[in-house]
C-alpha cells in the first residue's frame, strides 16, 4: 500500500466530522478562548482510543468507597449507547517505526507499514465528565492495522468476522487510579497511571517533553499551548450548542483500536473453545459527534522516547466531542 494511501485511509474516518459542519479551518496558531463546561444532564466526557464499555457487575467496594463513584454507572442518553464521554482531544499524527519485537505487535490483526514505518503519533484527551469522573489520557498510537479478527458470537459459539482498517493504540496512560482499574478489570487492557500536564499557555501546541522512566516509576507527559485545543469560546459554549456527526465506529478495546464501520466475512460460526475465545477480539459500537474541528500546527519535542518518529507538524483538534459507547456487538446487533 502506498504511503500516501496509508495516511489518507487512517485520517478519513476522523475527517468525516466536518460533514454538515462549517467548523473546519486551515492551520492556525492563534489562541482560542476558554471553553465553558457543559450541563451534566446533557453531556459527558470522552475516553477515546480506550473508550470503555463499562458493564461492571462486580463494582469494586473499595474503589467506590474511596471515590464515591459507581464505576459501571450508565450515563448515556440513547439506550443503544448506555455510556457517554465528553471533552476535547487532539490527534497528532506522525510516521512511526514499526516495532521489531513481535511481542509488541497487536494480536489478531495485521500492522500495515511501508519501509518499516506506519502512521501513528499521539492522542491527548481531556475528559470533563465520565462514568469514572474527570481525568486525562495520553495514548501512544502504534500504527495502522487491517483485517482484525473479531468474535460476534456468545459464550457457546464463536462467529468470526473481520474488520477492514483501523488505528492501533500501543500504550495507554491515564491520570486517575479508578480509570486504570476500569481499563484493566473490564477489558484486560494494560493501562498505567501517569502525570499528564496540560499547560494552557504556549502560543502553539507542543507535545513533550515526555518522562517515561523505568519500570515502577510514574511516567509524565506534558503538552503546552492547550488553549489551542479549546476551539469554542465562552459565548458559544452553552449547553444548546449543536454537535455534528453521529459517525459510527467499531472499537476493539483489548488492543485499543478504532476501526472503520465495515465488517468482512470471516470463518463464520463454530463451537466455542477457550482457545478460540482467546484468539478473537471482542468488538463494540461507538458513535462520535463534535461541535468544532480544526487543523493546527503542533510541534513535537524530540527526545530518546520519540526516536524513530517523524512528526508531520499538524494536529487535529476536536472540541465538545461526544463519544457514545454501545454494548459488545454480536451477530444479531451488527
Amino acid at each position: 500500500m502506498p504511503l500516501h494511501s496509508l495516511i489518507s485511509a487512517s485520517l478519513i474516518g476522523i475527517l468525516l466530522l466536518v460533514e454538515s459542519s462549517s467548523a473546519f479551518s486551515p492551520p492556525s496558531s492563534s489562541a482560542s478562548s476558554s471553553f465553558a463546561s457543559r450541563s451534566s444532564t446533557q453531556t459527558s466526557s470522552l475516553n477515546a482510543f480506550q473508550w470503555p464499555t463499562l458493564d461492571l457487575p462486580w463494582a469494586t467496594p473499595d474503589t467506590t468507597k474511596q471515590t464515591g463513584i459507581i464505576i459501571g454507572e450508565r450515563n448515556g442518553i440513547d439506550p443503544n449507547y448506555p455510556w457517554r464521554f465528553e471533552g476535547r482531544f487532539i490527534f497528532r499524527p506522525s510516521l512511526v517505526r514499526v516495532p521489531s519485537d513481535r511481542e509488541r505487535l497487536p494480536p489478531n490483526t495485521n500492522l500495515l507499514s511501508l519501509f518499516g514505518y506506519s502512521l501513528g503519533g499521539s492522542v491527548v484527551l481531556e475528559y470533563d465528565v465520565s462514568p469514572v469522573g474527570p481525568y486525562r489520557e495520553y495514548v501512544v498510537m502504534g500504527g495502522v492495522v487491517g483485517l482484525g479478527r473479531v468474535n460476534l458470537g456468545d459464550d457457546d459459539r464463536t462467529y468470526e468476522r473481520k474488520l477492514g482498517l483501523g488505528q492501533w493504540g500501543a500504550d495507554l496512560f491515564v491520570t486517575t487510579q479508578i480509570a486504570e482499574e476500569v481499563c484493566k478489570q473490564v477489558w484486560g487492557v494494560p493501562a498505567q497511571v501517569a502525570d499528564i500536564d496540560l499547560i494552557e499557555d504556549g502560543g502553539v501546541l507542543r507535545d513533550g517533553p515526555d518522562e517515561v522512566i523505568g519500570r515502577g516509576m510514574k511516567p509524565k507527559f506534558t503538552l503546552s499551548g492547550w488553549n489551542e485545543a479549546r476551539v469554542l469560546t465562552s459565548n458559544n459554549g452553552d449547553s444548546s450548542i449543536k454537535r455534528y456527526g453521529n459517525i459510527p465506529i467499531f472499537w476493539t478495546p483489548t488492543i485499543k483500536a478504532l476501526w472503520a464501520p465495515i465488517s468482512l466475512p470471516g470463518s463464520g460460526s463454530s463451537d466455542a473453545s477457550p482457545q478460540q475465545q482467546k484468539e478473537l477480539l471482542p468488538v463494540h459500537k461507538l458513535r462520535l459527534s463534535a461541535s468544532a474541528l480544526r487543523l493546527k500546527w503542533c510541534e513535537r519535542i524530540q527526545q530518546a522516547s520519540s526516536a524513530g518518529e517523524i512528526p508531520i507538524g499538524l494536529a487535529l483538534v476536536v472540541d465538545n466531542v461526544l463519544i457514545e459507547i454501545g454494548e459488545r456487538v454480536t451477530s444479531g446487533t451488527l
